[in-house]
């Protein structure tokens, strides 16, 4: 896997990470090594384009969830389940983590993993940028 990372300013700093290859369990260490450094040195909004990706095999999934709940802020119990129940009414998206132009098959497999049902997924970098806020 070829990763390359960027920070871009839109509205807010958004670190773009840009995934090419196969993301599966030989390539975790190649996606999370310089995905968790950025995070370490301060980065708190995750633009993944996964335009180069050709397959995403289920640690794909685990690895994208982690970095969901990475990056979003921890609540209270109460405020968890509120975020819960509006997941599944469709009515809340990730502020902190979004996906760009997955391929058919790939975005495929994040649907069928109900991602995109809390991590908003783009087909344009532009619209996905514009979608993060301050």
């Amino acid at each position: 896997m070829e990763i390359q990372i960027a920070q871009v300013q839109g509205e807010i700093p958004v670190t773009v990470v840009r995934a090419a290859g196969v993301f599966d369990s030989s390539s975790v260490e190649e996606f999370m090594e310089p995905t968790q450094q950025a995070i370490d040195e301060g980065a708190e909004n995750l633009l993944i384009d996964l335009s180069g990706i050709s397959f995403m095999s289920s640690i794909g999934i685990r690895i994208l969830n982690a970095l969901y709940f990475q990056l979003h802020p921890k609540g209270s119990p109460d405020q968890d389940k509120e975020i819960a129940e509006r997941i599944h009414r469709g009515e809340y998206q990730a502020p902190h983590l979004k996906l760009l132009c997955p391929v058919e098959n790939v975005a495929k497999v994040l649907r069928m993993a109900g991602m995109d049902q809390y991590i908003e997924i783009f087909t344009d970098e532009q619209g996905a940028l514009a979608a993060f806020s301050g």
